[in-house]
Order: C-alpha cells, then structure tokens, then sequence
C-alpha cells in the first residue's frame, strides 16, 4: 500500500534535534507564564460576560479532538435541554476573511469554508439549529453575538490559552496516550505551555482511551480535579454527496484510497482499518491543509478515476463542489463518554447556577 506522508514536527522527527530546542522551549514557556500571571494578578483583563461560557481547549498543538468534543458537548447539552439558546464562538484559523463574523445564524449556514475556516464549517454543518461564530477578537465578537442574538451560554472553542473572556467551566482535552509531551513546550514538544497550567482547568476530559492514562496526566493533575474519558466511535461510512449511510458490504469489495489533511492521520488510518475497507493507498497532508486543484489532480493519479477516496468530515468541507473524484465517501467519528453523562452533571451547575451580571464582574 502506498502511503504519502508530510514533515513531521520536530519533537516527532528526532528526540536529538527536539533536545536541541529544549532551550527555546523554555523561552516559549517563560513568556506564556509571564502572561498567565498577569492574568492571574488581575493586571491583564479577563471580560465577563452576562451570560455563562464554557471553553473547551487542549495544551497541546492540534490532534486531541477539541472540535468533535464541542460538538458532543453541544449535542449532549441540547439532548438535556432541548430549549438551550446555544452559541459557539471559534477563532477560525486559516481563513480567508476577517470582516465577517456569524457562520451559522441557526437557521442557515451564512459563509463559504474559505471565509469561516474549515473546523467552524464542520461544526455549522454537524450542529443545525445552534449559531456558529468567528473571529480573532473573541471579545469584540462576543459582544457583538449577544447584542444580535438571545443567547443562554456560549461555548468557546479552542480558547485554553484565551483568557480574555472569563469562562465558568473550562474544560481541558488531553490525549490519553500522549498525555503532556513529556513536558516540552514548543518548538522542542507539543504544548503551548508548561503542563502545570493544567490546574486551570475545571475538569480534564481524557481523549483516545484505552484502558490507559498517560502518567504525565497523573502527575501534573491535581487530585480535585475530575477527569472524564472519551473514545472515538467509528460505526459506518457515508456517501459524501448524499450524506446517506453506505453498507459497509457494498464498499469492502472495493480498493480505496483514503486521504486526510488532519493533524494525526495515523487515527484516519485507523479508522479505516476498524472499518475493515480494503486499502490501495493513502494521502496525508498537514493539518487545515488547504487543497489546490494540483493536490486533487495529484490523488487521481495515483489513485486511479475509478477507485473511490474516503476522507473525514473535516476534509470534505473543503473538497464540496471542488474534488475531480467520481466517488467520494466520509467516515462520520463522534465522542462517546465512558462514564455516560456523568461530565453534563458536574457541568450544569455551573452553567444553570450562575446569575446574570454585567461586564467587570459577576453580580
């Protein structure tokens, strides 16, 4: 089988050279936690809004699955509280465009992947009903969401290290195999930050688990805060165009060729294998990749004009309306929580307990 790969990360690449930045990790980090404490001390600002927010964020660059955790997490407040007037707000990163801000009014999805950035498209997409916002100044963005909008919580996705909002839960993603990178902080590891911010965090939710938590997670969690764990849950395959769900019968006697952009492509790859699909090849490309007409041109001929290409829901967004391929499938993935709804119990009460208050401070 062929299989296309793309650079890795330093840390990934070599444990000398990933030694080699150590230094400037520590750099990286000092200049984080000069700015956390700062925040911490009051002398940086964090704005309160009137109504509750949840942030759901990682330490670690890219491939723990914070934005299918904001959507379970929706899906799950939803199915408690059908009548949750629910917004999320995302930064959008690699868009094209900064002078719109609402993805998704509830009712329609209002921009194009390009304009919203393809993790903001996939969250309109997966959540109807719910309002999808974007920006880089999520305060300014936020404001304006409540002014526009009835809005009774709004969910920050990707926003750890975004402390100018106040947040009333702050949900922590660690992956379970992972864990904390042994600790390094970019360019030297993975981490955005030293792990010992972890106690930020209202509670840690464990991602790939299996049985096992990584020992960094132990050792740098604080035993008050509870830890939720969460598996990926491959069922099926879906007709891309269509969105109909596909005998997995009726694909196994094919070759297909898988293709990802994502940051851990070895988990599509997994995916697949779960699924039992025949594999003639596979293509990965760097995470949020942005795919050219000579990328698909580029898959066709390996793969042939006959082989149908399987791809994730993060990718079709922005292949929709552009691909060359005759056929495409997506292996829909969610979050399934091993304690059941344990983490919608510890969260509600802070989310239904806090009063209404006005920017500066809670009331």
């Amino acid at each position: 089988m062929s299989y296309k790969k793309f650079r890795l990360p330093p840390w990934e690449r070599s444990k000398g050279l990933s030694s080699v930045l150590k230094p400037l990790g520590w750099l990286y980090g000092a200049g984080i936690e000069i700015r956390n404490r700062l925040y911490d001390w009051g002398l940086f600002k964090s704005h309160f809004l009137p109504i509750p927010v949840i942030s759901i964020g990682n330490l670690a660059v890219g491939g723990t699955g914070k934005t299918p955790l904001t959507i379970e997490i929706t899906k799950g407040l939803l199915k408690r509280n059908p009548d949750l007037k629910l917004g999320i707000l995302s930064r959008g990163y690699r868009r094209k465009t900064t002078d719109r801000w609402i993805v998704s009014d509830g009712k329609e999805i209002l921009m194009g992947v390009a304009e919203s950035g393809d993790e903001p498209r996939l969250i309109a997409r997966s959540l109807p009903g719910v309002k999808v916002f974007v920006g880089a100044d999520r305060v300014a963005v936020a404001k304006k969401a409540l002014a526009r909008f009835d809005l009774d919580l709004l969910i920050l996705d990707d926003a750890f290290q975004h402390r100018r909002i106040h947040r009333d839960v702050d949900i922590l993603l660690v992956d379970a195999e992972t864990g904390l990178g042994g600790g390094r902080v970019l360019p030297s590891g993975p981490l955005r930050e030293f792990p010992w911010n972890v106690k930020r965090a209202t509670c840690l939710v464990v991602s790939r688990f299996n049985e096992r938590i990584h020992p960094d997670i132990r050792r740098f969690c604080p035993p008050e805060i509870p830890i939720f764990k969460v598996r990926m849950a491959v069922s099926g395959i879906q007709d891309a165009m269509s969105g109909e769900v596909v005998p997995l019968e009726e694909i196994r006697n094919k070759d297909v060729w898988g293709v990802c952009g994502i940051a851990r492509p070895a988990s599509f790859l997994k995916s697949l294998e779960i699924l039992k699909l025949r594999l003639a090849g596979f293509s990965a490309f760097p995470d949020h990749h942005d795919y050219t007409e000579r990328d698909f041109q580029g898959i066709l001929q390996e793969a042939g004009e006959e082989a149908p290409v399987v791809t994730t829901e993060k990718d079709w967004v922005k292949w929709e309306g552009r691909h060359p391929f005759r056929k495409v499938y997506v292996v829909p993935a969610h979050l399934e929580f091993i304690e059941g709804e344990e983490i919608y119990d510890f969260i509600e009460p802070f989310v239904y307990n806090k009063r209404k208050g006005v920017e500066g401070g809670v009331i």
